[in-house]
């Protein structure tokens, strides 16, 4: 009997991950956190077919991490009340370049929040 080749089955949902991007910026509501600003963190998860860039081994054909947190950054820039709200155009700015991306999350975390509790950050979570 021939032996049949058999070529391994690769999930083609493939993610890239970035966990601890730290960055500066002034969101919040009040006055002094965006006069002082906090520390963010970021987790991001972004799901997409790799097949092409896993054949090809070309930057071209992948989530590129470098421009997404070129562009995390251009977003976290911009001040805004609340952290849904900056989770939401981090999202958009990402899939706007990456239109591959066919899910993902974005948790975006206040590090010290103004807050009298005893806690490490407080966060949200987008997911798609």
């Amino acid at each position: 009997m021939p032996s049949e080749d058999v070529t391994p089955v690769i999930d083609m949902n493939s993610e890239i991950i970035i966990q601890g991007l730290r960055l500066h910026a002034r969101h919040g509501v009040l006055p002094q956190e965006r006069r002082v600003g906090n520390v963010f963190e970021l987790d991001i998860n972004l799901t997409f077919d790799a097949s092409r860039a896993m054949e090809s081994d070309n930057v071209d054909h992948t989530v590129n991490y470098a421009r997404v947190i070129e562009l995390v950054e251009t977003q976290m820039a911009i001040p805004s009340d609340l952290l849904e709200n900056a989770a939401m155009r981090i999202r958009k700015a990402i899939c706007d370049e990456f239109p591959q991306i066919t899910a993902g999350s974005i948790a975006l975390y206040k590090i010290h929040p103004p807050l009298k509790a005893q806690m490490s950050r407080i966060g949200f979570i987008l997911k798609w």
